[in-house]
């Protein structure tokens, strides 16, 4: 039997039909936007930004929305309201110091081959960059591209190098002012920096107190760590979420406060010192090939910056969001950028037909009043753009 062209059109509309929704996620509580939620199905993924609002496109119907700490919603997109409200989980908290750490911790040593790829693979990747100076954005830039890496995890068996990351830029679009208003440009990361930031560290030593409690009718570990006073003039805090089944750690988070770091010195005029970082990591388990990879991650820097006579004190705030897609796919990685080059010098065409498209990470109101005005033609503003009006 011969199909006619109609018939084959409404086949590939009704294959590939798209259910797409949008809301904002709060916490039932007290209604405070909810950042970093993950949004997903066994098909795609996005996140919540900082305003909690998301839109997700899928050619399946199910949804979860999920972040730790609070109770996972399963559900589907005929049932999303324009809020979600969500629970924050009752934990079964036993805050007693670790006393099996060596032996849970080994676990999760033995088990990294069979959890994680500690080999070559490809993925594709979203990179947002946001600065702030003295809490005002001053600079927007999101990359999407195609990452090969030469491991997830570090091992005694491998080294950092400087060549582990190979990236192919897909899509660029960026605004932001080239220098303050003390003629200072501040250097972004570069992909290999910013890539070797984004990786959980080992928080376990004699240096950190560690406690535990339990998640999920203990399904979940969650081991929580703060460094000690022989750590000086360094406040460490944070927690991994451990999956007791397979022993993958699924979340890293860790806050780091430098007190009375000496400055140092860029040219002749100004001092700067990095005040604080924090780095968020989550991890999920795929069905392809049973390991886990960095969904998403976050990692903020504040940065104090002087002159040589203390004449005015700054505050730079970077933060950079990372999520990635199609871990391990079948496609080719073409190098077509330096990975240790500042991210904000580098150029890329902008398509507008991707970006008006992309809802991978939605831009923030703040956001979109900044781009705006800076793009304004009547602005005072030195800016460096590749967004056409």
């Amino acid at each position: 039997m011969k199909l006619s062209l109609f018939t084959l059109f409404l086949f590939s509309f009704f294959g590939y039909a798209q259910h797409s929704t949008s809301a904002i996620v709060v916490d039932s509580a007290d209604n405070t936007p909810l950042e970093f939620v993950g949004v997903y199905n066994s098909k795609d993924h996005t996140m919540t930004n900082a305003d909690g609002r998301f839109q997700f496109s899928s050619s399946s119907d199910s949804i979860i929305i999920y972040i730790v700490g609070y109770d996972k919603l399963i559900t589907t997109s005929q049932k999303v309201k324009d809020t979600i409200h969500l629970n924050k989980s009752v934990l079964e908290l036993n805050e007693v110091t670790v006393t099996n750490e060596k032996t849970l911790w080994q676990k999760v040593g033995d088990s990294v081959k069979s959890n994680y790829p500690t080999y070559p693979y490809k993925e594709k990747f979203l990179l947002r960059g946001v600065l702030r100076y003295n809490g005002k954005i001053t600079r927007i830039q999101d990359i999407q591209g195609k990452l090969e890496r030469r491991t997830l995890l570090y091992t005694k068996e491998i080294d950092p190098d400087n060549k582990d990351f190979k990236v192919e830029l897909t899509n660029m679009r960026k605004v932001g002012l080239v220098k303050d208003e003390n003629d200072v440009y501040f250097i972004f990361e570069s992909f290999h920096g910013l890539f070797m930031n984004l990786i959980p560290l080992n928080a376990t030593g004699d240096d950190f107190d560690l406690t535990e409690s339990t998640l999920e009718n203990g399904k979940k570990i969650n081991i929580s760590f703060q460094s000690k006073s022989s750590i000086e003039n360094e406040n460490f805090s944070g927690h991994y979420i451990i999956n007791t089944g397979s022993y993958a750690m699924e979340r890293f988070k860790m806050s780091v406060e430098l007190k009375n770091k000496p400055f140092q010195e860029s040219g002749k005029k100004i001092r700067f010192r990095t005040v604080s970082f924090d780095k968020e990591i989550s991890l999920s388990k795929t069905s392809n090939t049973g390991k886990y990879y960095i969904v998403s991650a976050k990692y903020d820097v504040k940065v104090e910056l002087t002159d040589k006579q203390n004449s005015y004190t700054s505050y730079y705030d970077v933060s950079f969001i990372l999520t990635t897609s199609d871990n391990e796919g079948d496609f080719e990685v073409k190098k077509n950028v330096s990975t240790s080059k500042d991210l904000f010098k580098i150029n890329y065409p902008y398509d507008q037909s991707y970006w008006n498209a992309q809802n991978q990470l939605l831009l923030t109101d703040e956001m979109l009043d900044f781009i705006e005005k800076v793009q304004d033609p009547n602005s005072e503003f030195k800016i460096r753009s590749n967004i056409k009006n």
